[in-house]
């Protein structure tokens, strides 16, 4: 071999070995951390933003100290849209374990296995309440049923956190709206399963109890929900000198006994020095088991006591009813049978399903929540240091009705008079946030005084930046209770059974109040759905048809056409 080809074949071997250090390098360097520091990176250039994490997501996974292990029960044959969601899913568990070494996941069929197998590892997740979805598909004049479980299984330590991917919804609300839905929240249930299993401090919620509130029963779904990630219990006002500072957040679940003045001064105080508070408050006294006793009820307005604060912190609880066309049902006797009368679940416009009214995170990718006789929430006063954001309004086919005024119980067989339904987007939940002013500033009783020296404080006439919730209606956190005692889920309409978002709607407002720039924040995240128009497809398929098949082949035969022209003038010369 000459001497000068020997040297070009060193010289190629030599770059042959130097490209392939540098493709090894290069790829175990994208897949490596120097510290806690990525040594890569990725640009997402999607117009929703959605493979970019929060940057509270990446503080959460960059802390991690103890290994997690994420099992997705999303993996063997699954319908489109549940693929869509998976491919969705497997893409964010890789970027999260792209921020830590300390999470690993995997992703198994649960209908893998002997049929015996099957059906135990079945029970054995209903009883932990993992409970599948039925997907029908048609096809060739067949259809087929599918057990599909959307699920995720976060493990942490010892303990175990189930992770729904696809809220219980209204069956009107398209499987692919669902799905699309689910793929907004999945960092957002994922991060909150994450900071349920690695807390360390808890956040303390506390029910008010003593003037008339819910019964525990009645909001018993909800504290157990709760207590995955908070400490949950009661405070009786006048068992305290003043709120306990350990109380980060405070509700008010529908008082039916008005607070003395003492309580009332108890509760703003505690608003004063920066504590958190829902108001779940019903304007008017009013309720369906009293309506189904007698066919007719006269709702009149309730007094809670707590109108003086409500004025002075910005807004007031109306007595005047919002009727929507948009509601749920209920069961009214329009026949008589056999054994009894029949019942016939009829549209009840007092039962108010109401929409989310803005992209805040409390409301955003929520479904409708169920209000029973809500009235209107109206902003009072000109404080410039309030921001306040309708979280909830009525349909556009909305109206008011003053109070007292019969509701019979019979008119509702009846069509109404459409015509009255004229009014729009009616507030009916608020969040309030900044500094709120004091009712007490000028009337100021020796009692209150001796209940600040008690508990070795001053009295505060302006508040530090806070927030609170008001909702018009207590039942909104109010699950049902049988009469055997056996407690329902909150959102689950008891009279139809669809269920709607009041859980999740109480859920975002307790961790946003409590930490508004954390978690919550990740539900901000919204991946557009870019459904086809099948009805536009149709009618114009003959065109793009034409399109895709007819102008490749013109533009093959004018470049044909070119290149023969062309070849013939430059070799005829």
């Amino acid at each position: 071999m000459p001497p000068r080809e020997r040297i070009y074949r060193r010289q190629a071997l030599l770059r042959f070995a130097l490209g392939l250090c540098l493709l090894v390098v290069v790829n175990v360097l994208a897949h490596s951390r120097l510290g806690g520091t990525r040594l890569y990176t990725a640009l997402d250039l999607t117009e929703d933003r959605r493979y970019t994490l929060s940057t509270n997501t990446r503080n959460q996974l960059t802390d991690l100290t103890e290994p997690l292990y994420v099992r997705v029960l999303l993996a063997g044959e699954l319908p489109a849209g549940y693929q869509r969601l998976r491919t969705a899913l497997e893409e964010k568990l890789e970027d999260f374990a792209g921020y830590t070494d300390y999470l690993q996941f995997e992703f198994a069929d649960p209908l893998a296995g002997t049929p015996d197998e099957v059906r135990q590892r079945q029970e054995a997740m209903f009883e932990d309440g993992i409970v599948p979805v039925t997907d029908y598909q048609q096809s060739a004049g067949e259809r087929t049923a599918r057990a599909v479980y959307p699920y995720a299984l976060v493990y942490g330590g010892e303990q175990q956190r189930i992770v729904p991917l696809l809220e219980a919804s209204r069956p009107d609300v398209p499987l692919a709206q669902q799905l699309n839905q689910a793929e907004n929240l999945l960092e957002y249930n994922l991060t909150r399963a994450i900071a349920g299993l690695t807390a360390v401090d808890k956040y303390t919620v506390a029910f008010t109890l003593g003037n008339g509130e819910l019964p525990p029963a009645q909001f018993a779904d909800l504290v157990s929900e709760l207590r995955k990630d908070y400490e949950v219990g009661p405070l009786y006002l006048d068992s305290v000198a003043t709120v306990p500072d350990q109380i980060d957040l405070l509700i008010v679940a529908k008082p039916t006994v008005p607070f003395t003045p003492e309580q009332a001064f108890r509760l703003d105080q505690y608003v004063m020095q920066g504590g958190k508070v829902i108001w779940a408050i019903d304007g008017v006294a009013m309720d369906y088991d009293s309506l189904q006793a007698t066919g007719e009820a006269i709702p009149q307005a309730r007094t809670t006591g707590l109108e003086d604060l409500f004025f002075s912190y910005g807004f007031r609880v109306s007595t005047e009813l919002v009727l929507d066309l948009a509601n749920s049902p209920i069961p009214i006797a329009t026949s008589q049978g056999p054994t009894g009368p029949r019942f016939t679940l009829v549209p009840f416009p007092y039962h108010v399903t109401a929409l989310p009214a803005s992209d805040q995170p409390i409301v955003q990718n929520i479904d409708a929540v169920d209000l029973r006789y809500p009235t209107l929430l109206e902003e009072v006063g000109g404080a410039t240091d309030l921001n306040r954001t309708i979280l909830l309004t009525s349909s556009d086919n909305a109206r008011l009705q003053a109070v007292p005024s019969v509701i019979d119980l019979d008119a509702q067989k009846f069509s109404v008079e459409l015509e009255r339904f004229n009014r729009a987007d009616l507030p009916l939940a608020l969040v309030l946030e900044g500094t709120f002013e004091s009712p007490y500033a000028n009337r100021m009783r020796s009692s209150f005084g001796d209940f600040l020296r008690r508990s070795d404080r001053e009295y505060r006439s302006r508040s530090v930046p806070t927030a609170m919730l008001v909702v018009s209606d207590g039942d909104v956190l109010a699950n049902s209770v049988s009469n055997r005692g056996e407690v329902g889920t909150l959102g689950v309409n008891r009279f139809s059974g669809i269920p709607y978002a009041n859980k999740t709607f109480m859920l975002n407002a307790i961790a946003y109040l409590l930490d508004p720039t954390g978690i919550i924040n990740s539900r901000n995240k919204e991946v557009r759905l870019r459904l086809l128009d099948q009805n536009r497809a149709l009618a114009e398929a003959g065109y793009w048809r034409s399109l895709n098949l007819a102008v490749p082949l013109l533009l093959l035969a004018v470049f044909g056409l070119l290149f023969n022209i062309l070849r013939r003038r430059r070799y005829a010369r």
